[in-house]
């Protein structure tokens, strides 16, 4: 009897492993449901022109907090002048980098040696959120024009934490339960042809969570929410075309709000930070609506 219970867990534990390296993810629509998107079945999607289709890659490095030059390599290859010059430099003062890249070969091939290299056992344990404090993995997310999407950036913080955002000369600070820092993200149509608006507002969800009823396609039913700080100063509005790919990652040396919102320990217990892609796929054509 031993022996067939030990059995039957190996085979368990080696297909939970086989499921979560296969690329699932969780992602979060602006009902507040979360759904559970495999990304080899996700192809299926393109199939719809209604649709924004975005992807979504959680990079952990090991950068060295402390050198410029390390990240000057990847940052050669990223254009940062899309993004209106205030809001960058409010991004700056809030130790945060956005940009498109420029040469996708150049950037992935500089981003590989910074990225962290886990074997097995460690991606499996990251991959199932048992030790690793910052996001990681891919998405792919179907987005319908207007509705809100939201990405998970870590765990959120245990008991009492601090959250401070610079907005000019000003640094607003709240004492906040449970912070967990997030972006949400929304699709709308852009003024010109075969491009898209994206709109990725940093957020903080925290306290305890309360039933709220809540509208969907469908219906109106009751859902659990938590209390939301949205970082409205540092708000990114994006004008993106298929084929771009979006970078969102700290400054160097590692600084203010993303000292908090894009770092982490990861399954070594190490300090990683977060390099957030994202990738739009596909955009819907002429006369159609998301």
């Amino acid at each position: 009897m031993l022996r067939r219970v030990t059995a039957s867990s190996r085979i368990c534990l080696l297909a939970l492993l086989a499921l979560v390296v296969g690329g699932c993810a969780q992602w979060k629509d602006g009902t507040g449901s979360t759904s559970l998107v495999a990304s080899n079945t996700a192809d299926s999607v393109l199939d719809s022109p209604q649709r924004v289709v975005i992807e979504v890659d959680f990079v952990n490095t090991t950068i060295d907090s402390r050198d410029p030059e390390q990240s000057a390599d990847l940052w050669q290859w990223v254009d940062e002048t899309s993004v209106d010059a205030a809001l960058r430099k409010r991004l700056i003062d809030n130790g945060l980098r956005v940009g498109f890249v420029s040469n996708q070969e150049r950037f992935d091939s500089k981003l590989k040696e910074i990225t962290v290299q886990q074997n097995a056992v460690e991606e499996f344990m990251s991959q199932a959120s048992v030790a690793s404090e910052v996001s990681h993995g891919s998405q792919r997310l179907p987005m319908r024009f207007g509705r809100r999407y939201e990405l998970a950036l870590r765990q959120p913080f245990e008991g009492s934490h601090v959250a401070l955002v610079r907005d000019g000369d000003e640094v607003i600070g709240q004492t906040l339960a449970n912070a967990q820092y997030f972006l949400a993200m929304t699709a709308s149509p852009a003024d010109t042809l075969q491009r898209v608006n994206l709109t990725v507002l940093p957020e903080v969800q925290y306290g305890a969570a309360r039933q709220k009823w809540v509208s969907s396609d469908s219906a109106i039913r009751i859902d659990t929410l938590r209390e939301t700080w949205s970082l409205e100063m540092i708000k990114l509005g994006l004008v993106a075309a298929a084929g771009d790919l979006i970078v969102i990652a700290p400054d160097t040396p590692l600084r203010g709000l993303a000292s908090k919102m894009l770092t982490g320990n990861g399954a070594d217990q190490n300090e990683q930070q977060l390099i957030v892609l994202i990738r739009v796929v596909q955009v819907p054509g002429p006369g159609k609506e998301s």
